[in-house]
């Protein structure tokens, strides 16, 4: 079995080929990240297809990480301090607001939209990102009329999650959600901080995107609103993704510095359900090893996990699934498994993160996918036929033929009933394999 806490791989040059993306599943990769501020739907289409071709029927799943209204430099800024440079902007700045380039390598102030006075001097060129930390920017759409675009393709194309970039305030998620595709919210901006309840409660995940992050609200706080979100996300049963600088080191390395080791494992201590590879896989040397030595610190620090923690209740199908834990732990049952149609079921115990594996017995392929972010779960196929009339029998049978667990193997059952009412888990059932 793969570690229960799930690695993204965000594909680019280095990873654009079928044996590289083989390599990195069989590596431990459960999702496949795709960036559309870089490529072009050629590109992108032909890593879908590699992706469905290589994963042949697993549970891989793929995220379209949307590019937003991300501002970046039309020509180079460089200059002295106290240097005034033109700078377009946009029309909700004031005068006084801070500006960072390059992620913080050079600030400035705004005098107004069209130009700012140099406070950190530098020579940043032409495409760096700008960012405005004191800037509600309420002027500034998130979602522009390109990730509409891309937004299109990935629903045509049949990628498993959209990832939003630029969420401020939980509205934001209601044009990407209309599209059908479950949204992951990536906090990047200060203002979603102030919303995060709102945007965690009606997202279908949450991305902890450190990056810009760290630019728009001081890089001490980081640490904080990371264990901040995964908490809420983990309340809310909401899988959450912990992205930036994860294993930056193995970009030119085969090892990760201890530093980034010790992240990794915080990560997995404070809850996150999956930890996220961005230039270590698109554009590093080492892109097999750095997912390889994700899956080894994540196996290492998963040892040491509690078991069953109890978030309280986000739904009324919460009992159940505090009490099949509670019954799993008890009985030293080898595994809790769960029939799911929607995947509620399995993220309804995968949140309480029992010692034992989740096995999700799922009739559709696209739900199967999905659940392949979900911290623990292990989906397999089941046909929706025999899921209506399941009994104890079935779920023996079914796990018994996965191969999964041994003959004779305690198990505890899950599910709702009637079969394909989302959100109606009210069975439990002890048994053997």
């Amino acid at each position: 079995m793969t570690s229960r806490t799930r690695t993204v791989v965000t594909l680019g040059p280095a990873t654009a080929s079928e044996s590289a993306i083989a390599a990195c599943i069989e590596a431990g990769a459960s999702v496949f990240r795709l960036n559309f501020s870089h490529g072009t739907h050629a590109e992108h289409g032909a890593r879908i297809e590699m992706i469905r071709s290589v994963a042949a029927g697993r549970p891989i799943a793929i995220l379209a990480d949307l590019c937003g209204p991300k501002l970046r430099l039309t020509h180079p800024v460089r200059g002295k301090p106290g240097d005034v440079v033109p700078l377009e902007l946009p029309g909700s700045v004031h005068a006084g607001d801070p500006v960072l380039l390059a992620d913080g390598a050079m600030a400035l102030e705004v005098i107004d939209p069209t130009q700012s006075r140099i406070v950190t001097g530098g020579d940043i060129p032409a495409g760096k990102g700008v960012n405005l930390p004191s800037s509600r920017l309420d002027d500034v759409p998130s979602v522009t009329e390109k990730d509409r675009e891309d937004m299109r393709f990935a629903v045509g194309r049949g990628v498993d999650f959209l990832g939003l970039s630029f969420v401020r305030t939980a509205g934001d998620l209601d044009e990407p959600r209309a599209t059908g595709l479950p949204v992951i919210a990536k906090f990047e901006k200060a203002a979603a901080i102030e919303h995060m309840e709102s945007i965690v409660r009606l997202a279908d995940g949450v991305m902890v995107a450190r990056g810009d992050l760290g630019v728009e609200i001081p890089i001490e706080r980081v640490p904080i609103v990371q264990k901040q979100l995964i908490a809420m996300a983990n309340r809310y049963g909401k899988p959450v993704i912990t992205a930036t600088q994860m294993l930056r080191s193995m970009v030119d390395s085969r090892m990760p510095t201890r530093a980034e080791a010790t992240d990794v494992a915080n990560a997995v201590l404070d809850g996150t359900d999956a930890v996220m590879l961005s230039e270590e896989t698109a554009v590093g040397r080492y892109p097999v090893e750095a997912v390889r030595m994700m899956g080894r610190i994540t196996d290492e620090v998963e040892r040491m996990l509690p078991g069953h923690i109890r978030h309280g209740a986000s739904s009324g199908s919460q009992p159940i699934a505090d009490a099949a834990c509670s019954l799993a732990y008890q009985l030293s049952a080898a595994a809790i498994v769960v029939l799911t149609r929607s995947g509620f079921t399995a993220r309804q115990v995968a949140r309480l993160r029992p010692r034992v594996p989740v096995v999700a017995l799922v009739p559709d392929e696209v739900v199967r996918r999905r659940l392949a972010l979900v911290w623990g779960v292990i989906p397999i196929e089941v046909p929706y036929a025999d899921a209506i009339h399941a009994a104890p029998e079935f779920f023996r049978e079914t796990i018994r033929a996965s191969g999964l667990l041994p003959a004779g193997a305690q198990i505890v059952i899950t599910a709702g009933w009637p079969f394909g009412q989302p959100g109606s888990t009210n069975l439990i059932h002890v048994t053997s394999v």
